[in-house]
């Protein structure tokens, strides 16, 4: 059952996913060059940050899974696919067709370059925003949502028992890793999210001790860190399973923040996070473009603080647009960044 306090946990919860993708994005691991002096610090720092914020996607989709069973009914299955054309189809075109306009169009005659546009290219570009890719999780989304009834009888004829599919489709993947940006191995982490919901299995009070919290989150940087210090890559068995196991450690330590998801008004927390995991690419990419004019990347210790100087103002940029548009034009908000 979806309480009024767990309601403003998952708020909160999803609220800090989108600063987390905001970390990822604003990141020069790839720019930092191991001949040069402040290598290691630079590369640990940002790498501890870099992990934790990797957990976001895995725990969206959890929590997307959560939030679909919660009130999830066959007789509102053609309403609730009709809300996500408004919430995810529309907001999704439209960033793709921006995303295309700019890299195709407006790059190309900024920097002198011919402009290559065939029909093909536009509506494959297009259709897949290719020039946008980290729309790419909005395609997974679509396909579980539309394939909910399958989840929904699978969960009523198995029953219980239908929580061994995500453990062993967990095994298979650490053998035949699927593709990040693919359909298949974020199923795992939808079906969680649908079972603990469907079964209406208690995933964590929201005012528990914040103890559980502070040890949740201890756990998470002690990865982190070893991670960071062991150079262990993306590929490894141990990051996988840290991948499937981390929504519940980040979930748990969202504990530490319970003075904050106590408040009984939320004002477009939810509809703040649509709008910040659609938008901020553009503008964390334009102030990494921006910054690296006044401050060359051309030092390890440069790249570290210009990935700092990358993120706050990128947050702080994208909250700010979310504040003028929601307060000043509130249709043209709705649009982008979906309405829930």
């Amino acid at each position: 059952m979806l309480t009024k306090g767990l309601s403003h946990k998952i708020y909160y919860t999803t609220f800090l996913l989108a600063l987390f993708v905001i970390l990822l994005h604003a990141s020069y691991l790839d720019v930092l060059d191991p001949t040069l002096p402040g290598y290691e610090p630079s590369y640990v720092i940002q790498r501890v940050f870099c992990v934790i914020g990797d957990a976001a996607v895995p725990t969206f989709f959890v929590v997307s899974g959560y939030l679909l069973f919660s009130k999830f009914t066959l007789r509102g299955y053609p309403k609730m696919l009709l809300g996500k054309v408004f919430s995810l189809v529309i907001p999704y075109f439209i960033w793709s067709v921006v995303a295309f306009l700019f890299m195709q169009l407006i790059y190309p005659l900024w920097k002198g370059e011919p402009i290559a546009v065939t029909f093909q290219s536009i509506v494959v570009g297009i259709l897949l925003a290719s020039d946008y890719p980290h729309l790419w999780f909005i395609r997974p989304l679509l396909v579980f949502f539309i394939g909910s009834p399958l989840l929904y009888f699978v969960f009523k004829y198995l029953k219980k028992w239908s929580i061994f599919i995500p453990v062993v489709l967990f095994v298979i993947y650490l053998f035949f890793r699927p593709e990040y940006g693919g359909i298949v191995l974020w199923i795992p982490f939808f079906f969680v999210g649908g079972y603990l919901s469907y079964f209406q299995i208690p995933i964590l009070n929201p005012y528990r001790p914040r103890l559980v919290g502070a040890i949740a989150l201890t756990i998470l940087l002690g990865v982190a860190l070893s991670f960071s210090l062991l150079h262990t890559q993306y590929e490894d068995h141990a990051y996988y399973v840290y991948r499937f196991l981390a929504p519940a450690f980040l979930w748990l330590a969202m504990d530490v923040l319970t003075s904050l998801y106590e408040k009984q008004t939320i004002r477009g927390i939810f509809q703040t996070s649509g709008f910040i995991y659609f938008s901020h690419l553009f503008i964390v990419n334009a102030f990494k473009e921006l910054f690296q004019f006044g401050i060359p990347a051309d030092t390890n210790l440069r790249c570290l603080l210009l990935f700092f100087l990358s993120f706050f103002a990128g947050t702080a940029v994208t909250l700010g647009l979310t504040y003028l548009l929601k307060r000043f034009a509130q249709p043209v908000y709705r649009y982008l960044g979906g309405r829930s």
